[in-house]
């Protein structure tokens, strides 16, 4: 009779689904905890043994809790607690090995509910051996700890020294320029005039690069506050190539400048502007050779302000470009060029502009000239991520 097979077919079923559910069981790499609503262990899967070498009496009642390290008792204690319905509870600590060591395990816990009654039957926990993760996670965190520490360490020394040697210089730098001024009378030798000019020359150019080291470790140190305004850029623009056009003359160049008539005023810090704009100018003008333009170029889109100098100058080689903008980086092989620099200048222009939140791009050709472009947020809103 049909009806009497019924009854066979579903007995056949239930014991094929429980062959096949503790086969999985047995072979998961995961460790499965089957707990009675009191706390009893009912079940564990093969693998507690095969991974942690451990027996269901080694996690029976408080002797779970002895084998967890003492720094990690809270989030152990944290999935003893019974999960509501629905609640899943996760921790991860160490855990002591079978063979003496500890281990790295993450456990998760859901507590299984009678359907009719919604009485606590049973707590399912899930443990898996995540030690190879964590350990690889903590070394990064820790190298990561280490290189910020190292980083800050260099920041706060070149801070102090740049402070340290400002003074000095200054007092050099002032009395010779008095030396060259002649101001309390002639100093007796051309030469000595000739000495002086050296000097107060190298003196500048020794400060130029204390200042844009101390500049770049307060920027790296997290500490350089801008003052932010509404610039006049058009304004400002005009100042920095009026400082640089005696310098252009002197090395045979033309020096032009092309902005709007309409005034434009992004926020801005202005003295990073200038800072920006006459690392950008100095450049273009150091890598011209004679007879060569170099050209400012003020505009406005997509709301921000941007300045662009061009020049037709030596041009960077496609290779070195990813390069630039790191501190210290120089791409140009003329020692007699790369000599007067300190690598600093693109650099604290990137970090300046980063700071901002405006942009930098720079297009080269060897042999052609260079075209770097300067991104001012009009206002707030136009800021991007830095």
């Amino acid at each position: 009779m049909a009806s009497e097979g019924v009854p066979v077919a579903i007995d056949e079923n239930r014991d094929k689904a429980y062959l096949a559910y503790r086969l999985m069981a047995e072979e998961a790499s995961d460790i499965l905890v089957l707990r009675e609503a009191d706390g009893a262990v009912f079940y564990t899967s093969a693998s507690l043994g095969r991974i942690l070498k451990l027996t269901a009496a080694d996690i029976e009642g408080d002797r779970f809790i002895e084998r967890v390290h003492p720094d990690d008792l809270d989030p152990a204690y944290s999935i003893r607690a019974v999960p509501l319905p629905g609640q899943t509870l996760t921790a991860t600590f160490r855990f002591r090995h079978g063979e003496g060591h500890y281990v790295w395990v993450e456990t998760t816990t859901r507590g299984v509910y009678d359907a009719k009654t919604g009485a606590l039957t049973n707590v399912l926990s899930v443990s898996h051996d995540v030690t190879e993760r964590l350990t690889h996670e903590l070394a990064i965190k820790a190298a990561q700890e280490r290189a910020e520490s190292a980083n800050k360490a260099k920041s706060r020394f070149l801070a102090n020294m740049s402070h340290e040697l400002r003074t000095p210089l200054n007092a050099v730098i002032g009395f010779t320029d008095l030396m060259r001024q002649r101001t309390f009378g002639p100093l007796g030798n051309e030469r000595y005039e000739e000495y002086a000019t050296l000097i107060y020359d190298s003196g500048q150019l020794l400060l130029d690069l204390i200042s844009d080291m101390l500049d770049m470790a307060r920027i790296e140190a997290g500490k350089l506050e801008l003052n932010l305004e509404n610039v006049d850029l058009s304004g400002t623009v005009e100042d920095c190539v009026r400082m640089m056009r005696d310098r252009a003359e002197n090395n045979g160049l033309e020096l032009t400048v092309s902005a709007p008539k309409q005034q434009l005023f992004p926020v801005a810090d202005k003295r990073a502007v200038k800072q920006v704009l006459l690392n950008l100018l100095t450049n273009a003008i150091k890598f011209t050779p004679a007879g060569g333009h170099v050209g400012v170029s003020v505009r406005t889109a997509d709301g921000f302000a941007t300045i662009t100098v061009r020049d037709t100058g030596i041009g960077i080689p496609a290779e070195d470009l990813p390069r630039l903008g790191n501190p210290f980086e120089q791409v140009n092989g003329d020692p007699m060029l790369a000599k007067s620099g300190s690598g600093l200048g693109l650099a604290l222009v990137r970090a300046l502009m980063e700071k901002h939140g405006g942009r930098l791009q720079i297009d080269s050709e060897e042999g052609v000239g260079t075209e770097v472009t300067v991104a001012f947020p009009m206002n707030a809103n136009h800021r991007v991520a830095a």
